[in-house]
């Protein structure tokens, strides 16, 4: 009996230590596995639309022009270039780099003055512009702007802010639009910049090579819902791929000469 007794504590005691060893091991390898766990990756950004937030005031339907201009040209910037654009129609300008592109965009933004010909825009025409410079559209000071909803409210209005949040757009990751501004990838910072224009979609939208730092899937949606678009749009580009897509009205500036 007393044989029979020692054995079982001894095969007891055995158990014990082997399932403390088992359960020690166990814990060690959860603690490596959640410092190293993988965040499961957020769901596909779906952009919404050019007018997910409303529609310009001059509609296709109006027919009057928004632009025009004649002989436009700026100093060692921008050679002579004339076009008439009605509301709604749809407007590509091509050219290689350093022709102008940009130039003419700015033009029409009211950034910048011509030294010579004359340009109009419709009086009472809302004028959105998408920057190339990602820089220049958001601020040189990023810090002050703090996280991206509250840039995104102080550029269009706490009212519209309200009335339009950021997330309307799928331009954002909600957990992003808490991020700090200065901390926004280019990719970010440019769609926080496209949000803030469709905020209130402009009778004319500038966009200056705006296949610049998006996503392959944002950039076709965003050429996709182009030509449905009720204002009139002029973009700038040598994307070769959305100038072989393109099928509506197309201008080509000279080459500045060196």
């Amino acid at each position: 009996r007393t044989e029979v007794r020692m054995a079982q504590k001894f095969y007891a005691d055995r158990n014990a230590r082997v399932v403390a060893r088992r359960v020690n091991d166990t814990k060690m390898r959860l603690e490596k596995l959640s410092e190293r766990q993988v965040r499961k990756p957020p769901k596909p950004l779906r952009f919404s639309g050019l007018t997910s937030a409303g529609r310009p005031n001059l509609a296709a339907a109006d027919g009057a022009d928004v632009v025009n201009a004649h002989q436009v040209a700026v100093k060692h910037r921008l050679k002579p270039v004339s076009f008439s654009l009605a509301a709604g129609e749809k407007l590509l300008v091509t050219g290689v780099n350093g022709s102008g592109k940009s130039t003419l965009l700015h033009l029409i933004a009211g950034l910048l003055q011509p030294d010579h010909g004359t340009l109009t825009i419709r009086s009472g025409a809302a004028v959105g512009h998408l920057h190339q410079d990602v820089a220049r559209a958001t601020g040189s000071k990023l810090r002050q702007y703090g996280t991206a909803r509250e840039f995104y409210a102080a550029a269009v209005g706490s009212g519209l802010a309200e009335e339009t949040p950021l997330s309307t757009f799928g331009l954002l990751h909600p957990r992003d639009e808490n991020q700090a501004v200065e901390k926004l990838s280019l990719g970010q910072l440019r769609r926080l910049q496209l949000a803030v224009l469709l905020a209130k979609p402009p009778d004319i939208l500038l966009l200056d090579e705006p296949t610049n730092h998006l996503s392959l899937p944002l950039v076709s949606a965003i050429e996709a819902a182009i030509p449905s678009y009720p204002g009139a749009v002029i973009i700038a580009s040598h994307d070769r791929w959305l100038r072989d897509g393109w099928t509506g009205r197309q201008i080509a500036i000279e080459a500045r000469d060196r």
